[in-house]
């Protein structure tokens, strides 16, 4: 496995650096120590290296948006209603962060961080740590956080998230907001997704679970439809969001991936297993046009696939636990198989 660290500017006067793992096939995967960015995940075909993930070309194109572009997620994954939750019969005020909601850990979470860095090259890893404690981000207890990239010979790249919690009951519920696309065009409508799912959360206007359960129809439907570009095109028209930004419910127990995505024009597959009982599907429907992609800022122009505990489940108990008890550690892994077709 080789592997290489070079610079990538600077955030908040701290040196921002971004360390690559290469199999013996080509393929590649980088890492930012802020915010532990997945900034490349790429194959090569035929001597051209192929990108897979919507990728930024400085620093500034990950943090002057509000897409949390490729970064890591905790304390928490999705909205928490009211930015509180009680725990062990007692009320948990955490810091909005948008609106009186809270959102993927709040303003000051692990999304907003900088990582200590290591690089183990025999087991071809990149290993990020960063503790808070609850003065840091608000959330209670301090939370020992190590996030681990492990790509392998058979191109499959393995994210896990390992949360020590000490001090205080808390909560975890981590995930990666990674966008994908898998072509060479600058929109996804010629991609393929299949959920194993039957069934997303209804969500109120505000975007927060309600708890209630709404049968897969329409363009909830994916098995239904050969790409994306009919389901996105009847959400444009008929929903605010103007494609999917919606939670789906995986079928549990289940086997084998959770999520498969396909470029019909190269063949190239994505499969993700993990054994959250949610998938976020966002369609990077709002893109701010000033962005230096390697795709066009656009609507569209990638598939945001976030497997997680399902959110506001702090508040909903019947979504999922997603308590971390003082004194304990949970580990939660997604992983990510590409192949050619």
């Amino acid at each position: 496995m080789r592997t290489l660290e070079t610079d990538f500017g600077q955030y908040k006067k701290e040196r921002v650096v971004k360390y690559t793992l290469e199999n013996q096939s080509g393929t590649r995967i980088s890492v930012l120590n802020f915010a532990g960015i997945w900034q490349e995940f790429s194959v090569l075909e035929k001597g051209q290296r192929r990108q897979l993930l919507l990728q930024g070309d400085s620093i500034k194109d990950y943090i002057n948006n509000e897409l949390y572009l490729n970064r890591v997620i905790a304390r928490t994954a999705g909205r928490i209603d009211q930015a509180r939750f009680v725990l062990k019969q007692k009320l948990i005020q955490t810091l909005p962060n948008e609106q009186t909601n809270s959102l993927h850990g709040g303003p000051k979470g692990f999304a907003q961080q900088f990582f200590n860095v290591t690089v183990n090259q025999e087991q071809g890893q990149i290993i990020l740590k960063k503790t808070l404690s609850e003065t840091d981000d608000s959330f209670p207890g301090t939370l020992e956080l190590t996030v681990s990239y492990t790509l392998t010979e058979n191109n499959q790249v393995t994210v896990s998230f390992l949360g020590r919690q000490s001090k205080a009951d808390g909560v975890f519920n981590p995930t990666l907001h990674t966008y994908f696309n898998l072509g060479q065009s600058d929109d996804i409508l010629d991609h393929s997704l299949l959920v194993n799912s039957q069934q997303h959360l209804q969500l109120n206007s505000a975007k927060i679970p309600t708890g209630r359960l709404v049968d897969n129809q329409g363009p909830f439907d994916l098995a239904q439809h050969p790409n994306l570009k009919a389901p996105l095109a009847r959400l444009k028209k008929t929903s605010k969001e103007q494609g999917f930004d919606d939670v789906f419910v995986i079928n549990c127990p289940h086997t084998g991936p959770i999520a498969r995505l396909k470029d019909l024009n190269s063949n190239y597959e994505l499969t993700i297993t993990s054994d959250r009982n949610a998938l976020v599907v966002y369609t990077a429907n709002q893109m701010a046009s000033n962005l230096h992609l390697n795709h066009s800022a656009k609507p569209w122009s990638a598939v945001a696939l976030e497997a997680q505990t399902l959110p506001n489940s702090e508040n909903l108990t019947s979504l999922g636990d997603v308590t971390l008890l003082k004194d304990s550690y949970r580990k939660e892994s997604i992983s990510y198989q590409f192949l050619r077709g």
